[in-house]
């Protein structure tokens, strides 16, 4: 392992980036591989971020449409244009659908809305059943990804302390071919054993915290889903 270079009066010059840059090629190794978990957590976290607040926003004024008291009306708004970001709106076509035991196309929706009589009440339990099917497979596209978040967040400190282990066993076997057990000796090698670890734990902690964030926002989205499914199970089956 080549050593980072000293000063006239044997201290370490330079700052981290000299470190690494004099690190070896298993040190690089495993602070490459840190970092590509880094940067793919992050690609993740930021469209995560920007997915959820699109739904955040949507579901908001999804609500609002639905909230009309003629049903016709409010589903005639909220299947329009507009409401694509939400899961709500996939909720209440597949309700639709379901309840009236039609396939029809979105936009044919209205005609089964439209039918005298509405939904008969025994049909509740299949409409809320449709509207769970579907509201499950909402979620595991809003799940997409964060399963690499939890990976980062598990396995990144596991990888540092890999290079600081590595990285103490070359400052010892440094100190026992010289002979010499001064800082001057075995601190370069100690120093590049400690950025592992600062590393590791620099990408394990963004992805710890954004992974349990996100999770509980997706449990939250979960509730939301089941009252909904409720409400429109209500609705549609009102005489």
């Amino acid at each position: 392992m080549p050593l980072a270079p000293m000063g006239p009066s044997g201290t370490l010059e330079g700052n981290v980036w000299t470190l690494v840059a004099h690190s070896g090629p298993v040190a690089k190794t495993v602070l490459l591989i840190l970092l590509v978990f880094s940067v793919v957590s992050w690609a993740i976290i930021l469209e995560k971020a920007v997915r959820f607040r699109k739904v955040d926003g949507a579901s908001r004024a999804f609500r609002r449409d639905f909230a009309g008291s003629d049903l016709a009306e409010a589903v005639r708004r909220c299947v329009s244009g507009g409401h694509e970001a939400t899961p709500l709106r996939a909720l209440l076509v597949s309700g639709v659908r379901e309840g009236h035991g039609s396939s029809a196309k979105e936009e044919y929706l209205m005609d089964d809305i439209e039918k005298p009589g509405g939904v008969p009440p025994e049909e509740r339990g299949r409409i809320e059943r449709a509207v769970e099917r579907t509201a499950q497979r909402e979620i595991q596209t809003l799940e997409k990804h964060l399963v690499f978040l939890a990976s980062t967040a598990n396995a990144t400190p596991f990888i540092g302390l890999f290079g600081t282990v590595w990285g103490v066993m070359d400052a010892f076997l440094a100190m026992g071919m010289k002979g010499s057990t001064n800082l001057a000796t075995v601190g370069p090698g100690i120093a590049e054993a400690l950025i592992a670890t600062v590393a590791g734990l620099a990408a394990a902690i963004p992805a710890v915290v954004a992974y349990n964030h996100f999770l509980g926002r997706i449990r939250n989205y979960s509730i939301d889903f089941e009252r909904f499914g409720s409400l429109l199970a209500d609705r549609l089956t009102r005489r």
